[in-house]
């Protein structure tokens, strides 16, 4: 009794791993997690251009945290690698405004405001590795007393969010918000 009751829990233990969901990470490393699809499915094409622009705004309420929202945006930059688009042809921006702004802060203002360094750098940086666009409007910068050497070095500044949504999308650039 007692090893069939150990093979039936062996048993189980290998069925579980084996359908356990592999995490990976295709381009933008630590961040935006892929599951892995062991079927065919419906694929971008790889041969077209994707251009998005992603909208991000929500306050962050935990300041020590990252910002699970520069997570999903990765996950999407990643998910078009996973599928099998070149990065040569997706073209990602970030429009960063409104509650979210503080995410474009640089470590040593978001250390004076929020007493611990920002914990988005290491996903921004990754982000900037890998050819996505970074912006925060202006305006929102300038409502909270923002100067662009508190800025996050490689962020760029526009002069508003709807003038930078505005001219990616002239350019053919999709927009998500999120």
């Amino acid at each position: 009794m007692k090893k069939l009751l150990i093979t039936l829990s062996l048993s189980c233990l290998i069925i579980g791993g084996m359908q356990a969901q592999n995490i990976i990470y295709p381009a933008i490393q630590g961040y935006g997690g892929v599951i892995e699809v062991p079927f065919e499915a419906i694929k971008p094409d790889p041969n077209e251009s994707y251009k998005f622009v992603i909208e991000i705004s929500n306050r962050i309420d935990d300041k020590k945290e990252i910002a699970g929202i520069l997570d999903y945006a990765s996950r999407m930059y990643n998910l078009h690698i996973y599928a099998g688009v070149p990065k040569e042809n997706i073209d990602l921006a970030i429009v960063i405004f409104s509650g979210a702004t503080p995410i474009s802060l640089s470590n040593e203002e978001y250390q004076k405001r929020f007493e611990v360094t920002n914990p988005n750098a290491e996903v921004l940086e990754e982000m900037k590795r890998n050819g996505i666009r970074l912006i925060v409007c202006g305006q929102s910068m300038m409502k909270q007393g923002l100067v662009p050497d508190m800025i996050f070095p490689g962020v760029e500044m526009a002069v508003s969010r709807f003038t930078a949504t505005s001219d990616l999308m002239k350019k053919g650039y999709q927009l998500f918000v999120l």
